[in-house]
């Protein structure tokens, strides 16, 4: 009975905890809404209702064993984009084999979100990484079929996902020229180099009313040099975290 009560409890208090309200913002982020989902998560509270909503199963199904993400950030990132309360295109840096690309696509097609879903990668493995700082390196996470993607994207009549091959140095500043304001940049590309350069470039393209920058890697121990990224955007751009669980989240430009 106590848990259920907690459940119901958090689902009330998830849709108006995202009301940028003056009382909520601290720093640049909502900081009831950043304690809403990190908590819920954490303690495996809201699991059961994230877990039992038509959604997220279907999301989920479709990843068919495709995704890296645990659960939580899985559950993280739905909850983003159904309270929110922000529309237009989301970009990910490191699609791999297209789980969580595919996983956003279908969330945001399902909540009626006018949203294109842009998924980077090489779909080759990764680039030359900074050999210190680093822990990954060329060719890792090669074992990826571009045109399977290609196809299986057409299986799941995802016509809201484009997948980009190529350096995200030749094919982001392009496509985030063209797309609509940024809601969601899920960066989960391990390196230095890689991460840096996608904060830089998303940056001037998140959505004005506080875009999130959700990063899957920086505090995992093989990605010190992601971590270095944020460190290195947080002193630069004064930046407070929203979440620190499961995810490390980010708004820019900062709640008001």
């Amino acid at each position: 009975m106590k848990n259920a009560a907690l459940q119901k409890s958090i689902e009330s208090f998830l849709p108006t905890a995202h009301i940028n309200r003056l009382s909520h913002i601290l720093q640049g982020r909502n900081v009831r809404a950043g304690y809403a989902r990190a908590s819920a998560l954490q303690c495996n509270a809201i699991h059961p209702f994230i877990a039992n909503d038509p959604l997220y199963i279907e999301s989920r199904a479709l990843m068919q064993h495709r995704e890296l993400l645990t659960e939580s950030r899985l559950m993280n990132l739905f909850l983003i984009l159904k309270y929110g309360g922000l529309d237009g295109d989301i970009i990910e840096f490191g699609a791999y084999r297209g789980g969580s690309a595919v996983f956003l696509a279908n969330v945001a097609r399902g909540l009626g979100l006018s949203t294109t879903v842009y998924a980077l990668d090489t779909f080759e493995g990764m680039p030359p990484s900074e050999s210190t700082l680093d822990f990954h390196h060329a060719n890792d996470f090669a074992n990826v079929s571009f045109q399977e993607l290609l196809e299986y994207k057409e299986k799941c009549g995802l016509t809201n996902l484009v997948f980009v091959k190529g350096l995200f140095e030749e094919t982001a500043h392009p496509l985030l020229e063209k797309s609509k304001k940024i809601i969601l940049a899920h960066i989960d590309c391990d390196l230095y180099e890689g991460t840096r350069y996608a904060i830089d470039v998303t940056l001037p393209h998140l959505h004005p009313g506080g875009g999130y920058l959700v990063f899957d890697d920086a505090l995992q121990s093989t990605c010190l040099g992601a971590l270095q990224a944020v460190e290195e955007m947080i002193q630069e751009h004064h930046l407070r975290a929203e979440q620190s669980f499961p995810h490390l989240v980010y708004r820019y430009p900062p709640a008001k």
